[in-house]
């Protein structure tokens, strides 16, 4: 016995090595495949004057009269951006995200064209068709400069907000989250106005030109949505700027709503940037109960990119890159949330827009009348998700109203269940007598 020690010592040692050799060489194997794999943006080539997608594999037809073409994810109009050549996608986040506080009340996705289809095929994303030679629609400011533009002289354009946020903060915030409830406001004139509920990501400074923002929540903005036949439901938005809202230029690498232009990059096949949300509540409902959505944005220092999660669905992301200066490069000085409304004044008009912001109701009319973002939270410079206090956000340097007898917003701490902090917000503009429209 004592001479088959040895033996049996080599023999299993042997064993051991040609294990290892085998699980290094699967393991090479599986890298290399895995390198293989990696999709990358790549910019197609054809004749168009601006950057654009790629021909669809697939498109659909929505029962809102939208069209949704299917993108090879390697094709979409990112791919364009002079920073994302060659661009390795990320296909999932690394970093963790808020854990999900919302109750669905439905297996529904929240979009009428997951709805209806499904989704695209594997290796696609879904792009909601637009006329790419339509001026890019865009934002003129945000609401760390509350003011009137001048359009020519004549007409104004007019922005009001009813928002609340954190202090401004250098390198303090790497995320924001929060349940939206979604409804319908009724617009005072469709064919300009647009009214919205919203999470702005900031850095940089207007008044230098700087402003950076990353920008997501639900609209209705009919001018977006000119070929659909029913344009008043609310639809998804992202929106994105690196120069305070400068016009975009012939390249498209400043900022746009949705995709539009060259920067968010999207993953997910079943999310429709700019496609209709059909669950949403009225003034004139007054529902038992309120559509929701959660959205949350949150960096991550791995993949130096903002994710952006619709109902816990990695949907997409800004990559850092598309930020100029170091601008949005892992952290934002501020995050505010809340409502906006834009519409344009005649010079010699003194009644105010009857767009509502939110359902169209004050806050005092509350649950489940009134519009409301709950569960609201930030991510520090760590990415450590905490509840702001109340306190913080109704202060005189984070609430801003242009005008409480338009639109106001009401700050609050655990009077429902699971809320967490949460605001009400809205109001009915014009049709307020007391809203005289001073701007």
């Amino acid at each position: 016995m004592t001479g088959r020690g040895p033996w049996k010592f080599w023999s299993t040692l042997a064993c051991i090595v040609l294990l290892l050799m085998v699980d290094s060489t699967l393991a090479g194997r599986m890298l290399q495949q895995q390198a293989s794999r990696q999709r990358r943006l790549q910019a197609s080539s054809d004749d168009r004057a601006i950057p654009w997608h790629a021909p669809p594999v697939q498109s659909f037809l929505v029962s809102d009269g939208s069209w949704v073409d299917c993108i090879p994810i390697e094709g979409q109009i990112s791919a364009h951006h002079p920073t994302l050549t060659d661009h390795i996608i990320q296909m999932m986040p690394t970093s963790p995200r808020r854990s999900s506080g919302l109750t669905r009340r439905s297996d529904l996705h929240p979009q009428l064209f997951a709805r209806e289809h499904g989704g695209c095929p594997d290796g696609s994303i879904p792009v909601q068709r637009a006329d790419p030679n339509r001026p890019l629609l865009k934002k003129t400011q945000s609401p760390v400069s509350i003011q009137a533009v001048d359009n020519a002289g004549t007409t104004r354009e007019i922005h009001e907000y009813a928002v609340t946020g954190l202090p401004e903060s250098p390198q303090s915030y790497s995320g924001a989250y929060s349940i939206f409830s979604v409804n319908g406001p009724d617009l005072g004139v469709v064919a300009t106005d647009f009214s919205l509920s919203q999470v702005w990501v900031v850095d940089g400074y207007y008044n230098d030109s700087t402003l950076s923002t990353i920008e997501v929540g639900w609209q209705k903005y009919p001018d977006i949505h000119q070929n659909e036949d029913q344009p008043l439901a609310p639809h998804l938005f992202v929106y994105w700027t690196n120069n305070a809202y400068n016009q975009v230029n012939e390249t498209g690498i400043h900022g746009c709503y949705n995709l539009e232009c060259p920067g968010f990059v999207q993953v997910n096949n079943k999310w429709v940037i700019g496609g209709a949300m059909p669950s949403y509540t009225t003034l004139a409902q007054n529902a038992q109960a309120e559509s929701e959505v959660e959205i949350e944005v949150l960096y991550d220092p791995t993949q130096f990119v903002w994710w952006l999660f619709l109902n816990n669905d990695p949907v997409g992301y800004w990559p850092s890159s598309i930020y100029e200066g170091g601008r949005l490069g892992g952290s934002a000085h501020q995050v505010q949330w809340g409502g906006e409304v834009f519409f344009l004044k005649d010079a010699n008009t003194v009644a105010h827009s009857k767009t509502a912001m939110g359902s169209g109701a004050f806050p005092a009319a509350g649950y489940p009348v009134a519009a409301y973002q709950r569960n609201i939270t930030f991510a520090d410079a760590t990415g450590n998700f905490f509840y702001p206090n109340p306190a913080t956000l109704d202060g005189l340097d984070t609430k801003q109203v242009t005008d409480p007898l338009c639109y106001d917003i009401s700050i609050q701490l655990g009077n429902f269940v699971n809320w967490g902090t949460y605001f009400f917000f809205g109001g009915s503009g014009g049709n307020n007598p007391g809203c005289v429209g001073k701007l």
